[in-house]
């Protein structure tokens, strides 16, 4: 094999290995934007949330979709999807404390150093924010936060 063979060779490899990998990427990334899209889809036509801006996956006993954003109105709402029996219940902000609120207190009284995600789910029939961080000692925790008061509800800390 010559040299300019060995190099052709060697690019051939590296741009299959690159093609693959963007493969396996997108092959993963497949079944988050599938569920994303038909969540946004039902709350535009069970919530009439016209443009959401809150795409979240919570997953405890149930697993559920949440989606929020502004309704023709004006309006913030959520719709909080059951990803197996597709039953909705939706849910207007109102004096709910906001999404950045509940990330706060979380952060301030759990010393957390990042906040991995918040979704939005139920939890005993009640909507409820369920928040993960990361503490400064590198321990994983879950706070399950209330939607109408922000109060903790359980906290599953130092995993």
């Amino acid at each position: 094999m010559n040299r300019s063979t060995k190099i052709l060779l060697t690019i051939s490899l590296i741009a299959l290995a690159i093609v693959s990998a963007l493969t396996y990427l997108n092959l993963s990334f497949a079944p988050y934007s599938s569920a994303k899209s038909q969540a946004n889809d039902i709350a535009k036509e069970k919530a009439g949330i016209v443009q959401p801006d809150y795409f979240g996956n919570y997953t405890r006993q149930k697993q559920y979709y949440a989606v929020g954003g502004l309704t023709k109105g004006q309006k913030y709402r959520y719709i909080i999807i059951n990803a197996k029996s597709g039953k909705t219940d939706i849910i207007n902000k109102n004096n709910a404390p906001i999404r950045q609120s509940v990330i706060d207190g979380v952060a301030q009284r759990y010393n957390a150093k990042k906040i991995l995600h918040i979704n939005l789910g139920l939890y005993k029939s009640k909507p409820t924010w369920e928040v993960t961080f990361q503490k400064k000692n590198g321990s994983i925790g879950y706070n399950l936060v209330d939607f109408r008061t922000g109060k903790s509800v359980q906290i599953i800390n130092n995993i």
